[in-house]
């Protein structure tokens, strides 16, 4: 059933309908915080094997993220998520050069606007996690249905079926800006950098996200690490990646970035040098993510100095 349900979901139209009709029951029965503790009790036990209680301080990574998804309502989260109100904030922060030139911020993506485009972009919803439309050459993309499984995406409310509040307070927009190439058609390498009020612990490093995806941590001395995780069924890579063109600058905005908040990933990008901000991420894998091996869970915990929310 779990094949057919995923094979099922990756279609469109029946995606869209599923997570509509699952926010509407998600609204209706998960009204209380309690409800919603119990709710995360059976998700959480499901998805990593052991119990998390909302009545005993967190101390591992996964569970302080659900406590910060229920009890945690620091203002900043809403605009920092919100991939379009973000850029204010990080031109204030680091500078304007480090952003993503946008081509066309919309509260509904038309086809007249989509004529407009340039041959290559990346669309994206401001409010969630995805799904994002990476268009290489535009007159092979099938626009019509482009332009509507963005628009359905502007339906559905991210907050409720996350749990991950702050999402639901964000002005949904379709947002359209340049497509980043990495050399000859190469996908782009993510670095994301878990960073606890301004000091950045280690890097994430994802590789080839379209086809055998890699995980690896590196540290600041960009040291690669035996850990990996906070993907289900991840994988590293088996070399040495190069440290990348001003990885130092990379570190030193990644700091910046990070220092309002207790715990916060701060995702870049690098193109030969070129430093681009792709955004701030708060509960990475919504705290359902497992750790290989799983002792670093508890490590990133203790690096993670959250106020008490309950």
């Amino acid at each position: 059933m779990k094949k057919i349900k995923a094979k099922l979901i990756k279609n469109n139209t029946v995606r869209f309908w599923y997570l509509y009709l699952k926010q509407l029951v998600y609204r209706l029965r998960l009204n209380t915080i309690t409800k919603k503790e119990k709710y995360i009790k059976k998700k959480f036990k499901k998805s990593l094997g052991y119990e998390i209680n909302f009545n005993i301080q967190p101390t591992t990574f996964n569970k302080k993220i659900q406590f910060r998804k229920l009890y945690d309502n620091n203002p900043l989260y809403a605009i920092c998520a919100d991939k379009y109100r973000v850029r204010e904030y990080v031109k204030k922060k680091i500078g304007e050069e480090y952003l993503i030139p946008l081509y066309l911020v919309t509260d509904k993506l038309t086809m007249e606007q989509w004529e407009e485009l340039p041959e290559s972009f990346v669309a994206k919803a401001n409010h969630n996690s995805g799904p994002v439309q990476i268009v290489k050459d535009k007159s092979k993309g099938d626009a019509k249905k482009i332009i509507k499984e963005l628009n359905s995406q502007l339906k559905i409310d991210y907050g409720i079926l996350s749990m991950e509040k702050y999402y639901s307070d964000i002005p949904r927009k379709i947002i359209i800006e340049t497509f980043l190439m990495n050399g000859e058609d190469k996908d782009l390498i993510d670095y994301k950098f878990f960073s606890f009020k301004g000091e950045v612990k280690y890097c994430q490093v994802i590789q080839n996200r379209n086809s055998n995806q890699t995980i690896d941590f590196y540290d600041k001395n960009w040291k690669k690490q035996e850990f990996t995780g906070l993907t289900l069924g991840v994988k590293k890579s088996e070399s040495l990646l190069r440290k990348p063109k001003n990885y130092e600058l990379m570190l030193e905005l990644a700091s910046i970035l990070s220092k309002d908040f207790d715990f916060v990933r701060v995702d870049l990008y690098n193109v030969d040098g070129k430093i681009y901000f792709g955004e701030l991420t708060f509960c990475p894998a919504s705290g359902l993510g497992t750790f290989i091996p799983e002792e670093w869970n508890k490590n990133f915990g203790e690096f993670w100095n959250q106020p008490k929310l309950k």
